[in-house]
């Protein structure tokens, strides 16, 4: 492989720039480690997210949000490599993580990698992904104006898309398989307020329809198939882990491929920690996932000041 690029050695490499990747650049750079963040993108996931309301004297985007914490960022001395990682190896002194274009070293990693949207994967879904198949209200919302949409989930994220596309969709449908939603309270009670929005429980999504284009839904409610004509479907059914690059160190999984830390961010293997949605944490926010980020930091701080 050849690398374009010098090698570089850095007390901690941080793997990801959402609210958990910054934070624990922030706590890094504060702690004067040498540092820096390697992504693809700056904000992550968390640049999807309609309105968040749940940020401690915050109110607005996920991308707003992101573009406070990539600016208060800037004023440390943090390098930021905008490529995705292959692989990381432990080698003798601290571990050797590796981009299309370069090696770096370092003493400590934090991975802080987030997630990547969970498929529904029946038939259709592939065939017209791009084609009223989505994954991002905030990329595609704009497009089913005065349509009739449907948005698969429970989750919190599921039902603000819902209520996001409630003023823009002529009806949106909520196809959720369990039999009442998983979201705060106060979202539900705003969803149950929406005359165009129909909540349809016990609903297992079978198949998309369509040509060129997404024509229906077909669910299986009550051991029975039923068809909903809709011109759109956002599916919001979680996420899975963004670890392909972590298959070198052998790290401890739990049964859904999170990684799995303890109350210091430490993962099994020594001078690797995580933190975010890519860890095993039941509560996915961005409120948690920042403060693992610090957490992380200062152990892997406590860690290379330690070797």
């Amino acid at each position: 492989m050849l690398f374009i690029k010098m090698t570089k050695n850095y007390d901690v490499v941080i793997i990801g720039a959402g609210p958990a990747g910054m934070s624990a650049g922030l706590y890094a750079a504060r702690d004067g480690l040498k540092t820096v963040i390697i992504s693809k993108d700056i904000g992550g996931t968390t640049n999807s997210i309609l309105l968040l309301e749940n940020w401690p004297g915050f109110s607005g985007t996920g991308a707003e949000l992101m573009k406070k914490f990539y600016e208060q960022l800037k004023e440390y001395k943090i390098d930021f490599i905008m490529q995705d990682v292959e692989k990381i190896k432990k080698e003798k002194e601290g571990f050797c993580i590796e981009t299309k274009k370069q090696k770096i070293y370092s003493k400590s990693v934090i991975i802080a990698s987030g997630t990547k949207r969970r498929k529904l994967n029946v038939p259709g879904e592939k065939e017209l992904t791009g084609k009223g198949v989505s994954y991002c209200v905030t990329c595609d919302a704009f497009f089913f104006k005065n349509k009739t949409v449907g948005v698969v989930g429970g989750s919190d994220c599921a039902a603000i898309s819902a209520l996001a596309l409630s003023d823009l969709a002529k009806k949106v449908y909520v196809f959720y398989r369990g039999k009442k939603l998983r979201c705060e309270e106060i979202t539900s009670k705003r969803l149950e307020k929406k005359e165009n929005v129909e909540i349809v429980y016990e609903a297992v999504p079978l198949r998309i329809k369509g040509e060129s284009k997404v024509e229906g839904l077909v669910v299986r409610q009550n051991e029975k198939e039923k068809e909903f004509n809709i011109d759109g479907v956002f599916i919001e059914i979680g996420a899975i882990a963004l670890i392909e690059f972590i298959k070198d160190l052998d790290l401890e999984l739990d049964k859904d491929g999170q990684i799995i830390v303890d109350s210091e961010m430490k993962t099994s293997v020594d001078g690797v920690f995580a933190a975010g949605d890519v860890t095993h944490s039941s509560l996915k926010q961005v409120v948690v996932a920042a403060s693992q980020g610090a957490v992380a930091a200062k152990s892997a701080s406590a860690w290379v000041k330690k070797s």
